[in-house]
């Protein structure tokens, strides 16, 4: 074992071991091996002397996890909204905010002003505070262009950042994202479904925000059979978010890889995504930071046998959060499932989301070695001691991540 990394004196090592069910394998006393960026094996602590490694890194007992993934993210954008902020407090609500021209539509304004330089540079320091926060695989979405040549912008920079941190990174094309001020709706859906071929060395794949006044039922339906044609492979879409318009039960039914949001998705949207095999995202941090009281059915999800998968949804008008931590914990206190059924969503159910989780997600034989070393012995501590960060190192392909130790604003 000359050229493998030793990870010992490891005091509780989570693997996430999908089957029948997925479940949480806990391991104490050991060491973790890696070889060329990958998990080769776990061993007894006692047996590390035996043998003859390139390194040995000593963890103190500490308590190793798989690195989270964060599943859907709008990360590379201009300006903050913090004013918004303060008129949804004195009672405007996000749909007002944006129909007035603001929202999505300001930021829309910022990012296109914005160079690709500027964005690439904020849009790293972001990820690099997320990765030291235990991110070590995300979803990048367009979206805040609704141009040509602003989609295209962020793309590319949304590539450049995949390449530079050298870390799994899943990039969609969200035009359908609002409706660019002085527009029809139907008329710059056909400027989305004209251009889609124009993204496709772009992005892996495409999203719609289905909603009443944004898109229609209709249109998800159009681009998700016209994105087939052009050669996208995974179909995602926020639906079934502020109101229930069926945008989930039809994106399943069309094959969806993710359906997201979901806090007005019914049984029988859930009952679609079982039979499908979508995957559910729920991001509980933009419930909490817009106020809203409606939760999804998380048990009705989780009774019908569909994957559950958090993200922070990281953007600067309803999810200004790095913090997956900050999303578990939430989970846990609104949703009502237990710390194992949280960290699993974060891990293998938000890799799953990205067609990743044979690749990453569960630190198994062969998996990349992403993974991170908490400051306790107990993962469990995560959630117990809610707002602290028990994040001690963050691994990526076994290689320790030099993250953004401060705060990050725009």
């Amino acid at each position: 074992m000359e050229n493998a990394v030793c990870f010992r004196n490891i005091g509780e090592l989570v693997l996430v071991e999908p089957g029948d069910s997925v479940v949480l394998a806990k391991t104490g006393k050991c060491a973790l091996i890696v070889r060329k960026g990958k998990i080769d094996k776990v061993i007894r602590d006692s047996a590390v002397a035996r043998h003859n490694f390139a390194k040995v890194i000593d963890l103190k007992g500490n308590a190793v996890i798989p690195g989270f993934v964060d599943c859907h993210t709008h990360l590379i954008y201009a300006g903050e909204r913090k004013d918004e902020m303060e008129q949804r407090m004195a009672g405007t609500s996000y749909m007002e905010i944006l129909k007035e021209g603001g929202g999505i539509l300001s930021t829309v304004l910022a990012t296109r002003k914005a160079t690709e330089d500027e964005l690439f540079e904020s849009a790293r320091k972001r990820m690099l505070r997320m990765m030291s926060l235990g991110t070590t695989a995300f979803e990048i979405k367009s979206g805040y262009g609704l141009d040509l040549e602003t989609e295209q912008k962020m793309l590319r920079v949304g590539q450049r950042l995949r390449k530079k941190l050298k870390i799994p990174v899943i990039l969609t094309y969200l035009g359908a994202h609002a409706v660019p001020k002085g527009q029809k709706i139907d008329t710059y859906f056909e400027f989305v479904m004209d251009n889609l071929p124009e993204f496709r060395h772009l992005a892996d794949g495409v999203d719609i925000f289905c909603e009443k006044d944004v898109f229609t039922v209709h249109h998800l339906r159009q681009l998700f059979l016209q994105a087939r044609l052009v050669g996208f492979h995974q179909l995602r879409a926020h639906v079934d978010e502020l109101s229930h318009q069926g945008g989930c039960y039809n994106a399943a039914r069309l094959g969806a890889i993710s359906c997201d949001h979901l806090e007005h998705a019914t049984p029988h949207d859930i009952r679609a995504m079982h039979l499908a095999g979508t995957t559910a995202v729920l991001m509980p941090g933009v419930t909490f930071f817009l106020g809203g009281k409606r939760l999804p059915l998380v048990h009705t999800m989780i009774d019908a046998g569909v994957t559950l998968a958090l993200a922070t949804d990281c953007n600067p008008g309803s999810g200004p959060s790095y913090n997956m931590q900050t999303v578990m914990s939430l989970a846990v206190s609104m949703y009502r499932i237990n710390p194992e059924q949280a960290l699993i969503a974060a891990t293998y159910g938000a890799a799953k989301a990205l067609g990743g989780h044979k690749e990453y997600g569960g630190l198994l034989p062969g998996q990349r070695a992403d993974f991170i070393v908490l400051k306790t012995q107990d993962y469990r501590d995560l959630f117990y001691y809610f707002g602290e960060n028990f994040v001690d190192e963050t691994y990526s392909a076994g290689k320790k991540v030099k993250g953004e130790k401060d705060p990050v604003s725009a």
